[in-house]
């Protein structure tokens, strides 16, 4: 948003912003010293106005910030100084470390810089070093740096590790503060829900008949009875965060983050035994999908990379296909359910939506089907409940219907909203209710779109937590709202 952002903490439960300071560029690391906040930016200037190397803006973002924060509420800009113009893709990382009379700042592609900040009006530089060039054609990135006596370690992207010489570092000092008090968590009353509050964040809910098995994250996979009043039936611990959970037939499927995907089936009494694991070795696994006929189930695995594994025998699940895209998966980004019973599909933030065939031959097959368009990683899509639509919210606030074949633009395609309500998050579509629950703002709706050209809003809520994918279950909402715990409406809402 290019801001510098300031927040009171001073009731670390209840932060609120106090001021918010434009920036010529995107802003990422910080440093405080003092009365001076120094901000390290990069990619484009606000004054771009073409977005292509024609307008001197383009890639004019980079520098260095500093302003006078004796009011936190009103900042005073105080001098700016500004790195090589540049935009590349791929590394998205500035970051600032000031020592003495010298800011140190890590400007990706083009290096490590040291600026002279004795004279705070009028900084100037007085070195600078890029990493190698190597084969990619270009210098390897800075992804991290550090400073120490008389060198600079500077984590090269593509280059491992740089031991930098610089007579005039020292490692900077912290400056004597106190914390504040954190005081004693109080539950929440929100007078719409019954909350259940395990240790961990609540990430994903799926059922078992009337069991509800939540991925409570660092605190593994309990299994709760959420009628007619909460309880815990029994708790399972898991070799990572449980970050996402689905059940089929008799089985439990738990995404655990470095621990892989686990593998549970259901005994009488409602009780879990562990009897498979996959796992991708160094990678971590964050979503799984399991569509309705349980012949495989869909992975987010990594940063980038969409799996499919044949689980017919869940004891030994089997990789059968993989695909991996431009951009990342950020989470939550392979859509639930299956359009036209057999289509799946996966989308990754820069170059959009994929569809993959599951049962149109002997193994799952990309069909060619890229709807190539970005939404934002909060966004997703919903399968539509006639089975051949599906519906993607848009970072208007607004959501578009496609199919597979549709190539225009989401601003190309009708818009479907409610004035002066925000619809962006992830869609969950349960008959003709559409729920969208945005993790960024903490920010769920209810919608009502039995026309789909004209939503209703039936409810909204903000939320304290982060929710996640809501899911409905015999006409009621339950929403996973991170540390705000697992929320069960007290009402039904779906028809």
């Amino acid at each position: 948003s290019k801001e510098l952002v300031i927040c009171d903490v001073k009731n670390p439960r209840r932060p609120a912003i106090l001021s918010k300071t434009p920036l010529d560029g995107y802003g990422d690391g910080v440093f405080v010293r003092g009365k001076y906040c120094f901000a390290a930016t990069g990619h484009h200037s606000r004054k771009m106005k073409k977005r292509d190397e024609s307008d001197p803006a383009y890639g004019g973002g980079h520098g260095l910030e500093i302003f006078d924060i004796t009011n936190p509420k009103k900042p005073k800009p105080v001098s700016r100084i500004k790195t090589p113009r540049l935009y590349r893709m791929g590394m998205d990382m500035w970051d600032v470390i000031v020592s003495g009379d010298y800011a140190f700042m890590a400007d990706t592609y083009n290096g490590v810089f040291v600026v002279d900040i004795s004279d705070i009006k009028t900084p100037r530089f007085v070195g600078h070093r890029q990493l190698d060039y190597v084969k990619r054609k270009d210098h390897s990135p800075v992804g991290g740096f550090a400073i120490g006596k008389g060198v600079i370690y500077a984590a090269g992207a593509w280059t491992d590790l740089h031991v930098i010489e610089a007579p005039m570092a020292r490692p900077a000092e912290s400056e004597p503060d106190r914390p504040p008090i954190i005081p004693p968590y109080k539950p929440e009353k929100l007078a719409k829900f019954r909350i259940y509050k395990p240790d961990g964040q609540v990430w994903a809910v799926a059922f078992a008949d009337d069991i509800a098995m939540v991925a409570c994250g660092s605190a593994g996979l309990h299994a709760v009875q959420l009628w007619p009043k909460i309880k815990k039936l029994s708790e399972y611990e898991t070799e990572g965060f449980a970050v996402d959970v689905k059940v089929s037939g008799n089985y439990v499927y738990v995404a655990e983050s470095k621990g892989g995907l686990s593998i549970w089936k259901r005994k009488k009494g409602g009780t879990l035994k562990p009897i498979g694991r996959f796992r991708v070795r160094g990678q971590s696994i964050k979503q799984v999908v399991v569509p309705e006929r349980g012949k495989y189930a869909l992975l987010d695995v990594g940063q980038a990379s969409f799996y499919i594994i044949d689980i017919t025998d869940p004891s030994n699940p089997r990789k059968v296909f993989k695909d991996q895209r431009l951009g990342l998966l950020y989470g939550y980004q392979i859509t639930e359910g299956l359009l036209e019973d057999r289509y799946a599909c996966c989308f990754w933030h820069v170059t959009g939506f994929y569809w993959y065939d599951l049962y149109g031959g002997p193994k799952p097959v990309y069909t060619g089907d890229n709807y190539r368009h970005r939404v934002g990683a909060q966004n997703g899509m919903a399968i539509l409940a006639n089975g051949k639509d599906a519906l993607i919210t848009t970072p208007k606030g607004t959501y578009v219907v496609i199919n597979r074949k549709e190539q225009r633009g989401p601003y190309e395609l009708p818009q479907h909203g409610i004035k002066g309500h925000d619809l962006s998050g992830k869609p969950s579509i349960y008959g003709n209710t559409l729920y969208v629950s945005n993790r960024f703002w903490g920010r769920v709706s209810f919608v009502d779109i039995s026309d789909i050209k004209k939503p209703k809003l039936i409810d909204a809520v903000e939320l304290d937590g982060n929710p996640c994918i809501i899911v409905e279950h015999n006409g009621c909402p339950i929403i996973p709202a991170g540390y705000q715990g697992l929320l069960v409406h007290k009402k039904k809402i779906g028809r």
